[in-house]
């Protein structure tokens, strides 16, 4: 029972998973039984308190880590085509799906055990509403993750993060629809925006000192993975509404092992559909000897604990610290993460797994499509001015996905 000392903290025989779960321990994390921020912020007043720039900071550290996995997915990626002996051009649609379902699964399962060990006290807490509220976000995140990671088998992990970055630019255009209004205009705006930042990323849309011209080759120019990393994000779209919803009315922090738990499921399931089917593959000892590879579960592990467990956990504790607009800003940094890491993180995979992977450098396109993609998010999110009413003491809110 919450409030009742332990004898024994059964994490005290792991210093390392002890140790961890005293760093951020989430009973304490602002968020009281109902769901809702224990904490009150100021909404008036010039200064900042320390732990709204402590949350500001922790939440910054927090897109690094989620900006770290595209170019790790990737990674993954090149290691599967290695393996069985395919490229990114040859590869079957049944083996890149079976494989993404593979490594979803084998990632949100670790982050599952992981979070089950060091936050047991909130497992504890998990009711029948939190399992279902698990399944319906774990759906839309799962079907997005699965769509971005068979992209990331064709495209650029930083172009992955730009074009993921537009469900930041969807949320408000599909609340507004599912309620049966038009988006308000800079939500629009912010829509425009985007779709010529895409245009530009993607080189469909030529930028240069003769002026801007539609590529003679656009129709090559978007390929395969483009269009899957867009459907992706509306998924992401979808999971961002649902967390908006169930968590201004169940306790947040709950929902995030039933969500883990959820994504296991669907990816197993999944797996168990489409792998039959791939070619590729021999039998299960073709993914055996990949998953007990040093070099797999490097990767694999480097996902699990730090952008799933800490990433996800961070967020629960300190996300209710800020307003859903600041929260939401930063949220948009997580692409300029990708982009960096992807500079990076490649060369070192190569040397560690052996695989013909090489850092991404910047180009115009990426910089100047970029720049607008992060443009159109923050204008689709910039603020209503609402009636000066109500001046008293305000509880702070899940994000919301009001337009």
């Amino acid at each position: 029972m919450p409030g009742n000392a332990d004898v024994r903290d059964p994490l005290s025989t792991f210093p390392f998973l002890f140790h961890l779960r005293k760093s951020f321990p989430l009973e304490s994390s602002g968020i009281n039984a109902s769901g809702a921020a224990a904490h009150p912020l100021p909404t008036s007043g010039n200064g900042m308190n320390a732990q709204t720039r402590r949350a500001i900071l922790v939440l910054i550290v927090v897109n690094a880590l989620w900006g770290m996995t595209f170019p790790v997915m990737k990674g993954l990626n090149l290691q599967i085509d290695q393996h069985f002996g395919v490229t990114e051009h040859t590869a079957t649609i049944w083996l890149r799906a079976s494989s993404a379902a593979w490594m979803i699964g084998i990632r949100f399962g670790l982050a599952l055990i992981m979070f089950s060990i060091v936050f047991h006290r909130v497992m504890a807490r998990i009711r029948m509403v939190h399992v279902w509220g698990g399944l319906a976000i774990g759906f839309f995140f799962f079907s997005g993750l699965l769509l971005q990671v068979v992209a990331l088998g064709t495209i650029p992990a930083s172009r992955s993060g730009f074009l993921t970055s537009m469900a930041v630019v969807f949320t408000p255009v599909m609340a507004t629809l599912i309620r049966g209004r038009l988006p308000r205009t800079t939500v629009m705006v912010g829509v425009a925006i985007a779709m010529a930042g895409v245009a530009v990323l993607t080189e469909i849309v030529v930028v240069d000192r003769s002026g801007v011209s539609i590529a003679s080759d656009a129709l090559q120019r978007w390929t395969r993975g483009d269009t899957l990393t867009i459907l992706g994000a509306l998924f992401f779209s979808g999971q961002i509404m649902m967390v908006d919803y169930l968590g201004k009315r169940y306790e947040s922090i709950a929902l995030t092992p039933t969500m883990f738990g959820s994504v296991v499921l669907m990816a197993g399931v999944t797996f168990a559909i489409l792998s039959p089917h791939v070619p590729e593959a021999t039998g299960e000892a073709a993914w055996t000897s990949l998953a007990i590879s040093p070099e797999f579960i490097g990767l694999i592990g480097l996902l699990g604990i730090f952008p799933s467990l800490l990433a996800f956990a961070w967020m629960n504790k300190f996300q209710p610290y800020l307003s859903a607009g600041q929260a939401a800003v930063i949220y948009t940094c997580e692409p300029f993460f990708a982009s960096t890491w992807a500079m990076i993180l490649p060369g070192l995979m190569a040397t560690y797994c052996a695989i013909g992977y090489q850092n991404e450098t910047f180009s115009w396109p990426l910089i100047f499509g970029g720049v607008l993609i992060l443009a159109a998010n923050v204008i689709a999110l910039w603020p209503q001015r609402q009636p000066r009413e109500n001046h008293g003491s305000a509880q702070v809110s899940p994000p919301t996905t009001d337009a």
